[in-house]
């Protein structure tokens, strides 16, 4: 299972590639805080969105949302989730650095959207050429990734392309 934030919703819509996050995972779940978010008409993705949400089951916000919000100087929001993945003991999926860091300091497993990258190129969901193409799709489209981020990333899609050919894969 998986509790997804917005932070890793809106690029993988961008590039049509939310079919990604229900590769790896069976159970996806989202708060009601993100859903608002996400759900801006106008914004490149949303129709995707809307379609993807059908099949999410979406909780409310967590009640303690806005003290964990106050305490740690997140939105309340990105509280909820971290809340939800806590509660749920389960993975979170975002791309917002303060987000990951609060989340951990919680105990919780936060995965970058390149984690997902990696696994579904690992578990042969996606080529590791055709990996390589989205990362660079999705900094394309306003993901944001530091270059060094970028490199290695780029770097471990390769290496899995290389010996997936030593395997005939």
């Amino acid at each position: 299972m998986v509790v997804v934030d917005s932070s890793a919703l809106i690029p993988l819509a961008r590039v049509g590639r939310l079919d990604l996050i229900s590769a790896v995972f069976e159970e996806i779940r989202m708060i009601e805080a993100v859903r608002e978010e996400v759900l801006e008409a106008g914004k490149p993705g949303t129709a995707s969105l809307k379609s993807f949400l059908d099949d999410i089951e979406i909780t409310e916000t967590p009640a303690d949302a806005d003290e964990m919000a106050e305490l740690e100087g997140i939105t309340p929001a990105d509280a909820g989730v971290i809340i939800a993945a806590r509660d749920e003991e389960t993975v979170l999926l975002a791309n917002d650095k303060g987000l990951i860091e609060v989340g951990r300091t919680q105990g919780v497993e936060c995965w970058w959207v390149t984690t997902l990258l990696l696994k579904c190129t690992k578990e042969g969901v996606i080529d590791a050429r055709a990996a390589t193409d989205l990362l660079y799709d999705l900094v394309d489209r306003g993901m944001n990734l530091h270059p060094k981020v970028y490199t290695k990333v780029e770097t471990q899609l390769r290496e899995l392309g290389e010996s997936g050919e030593e395997r005939g894969v």
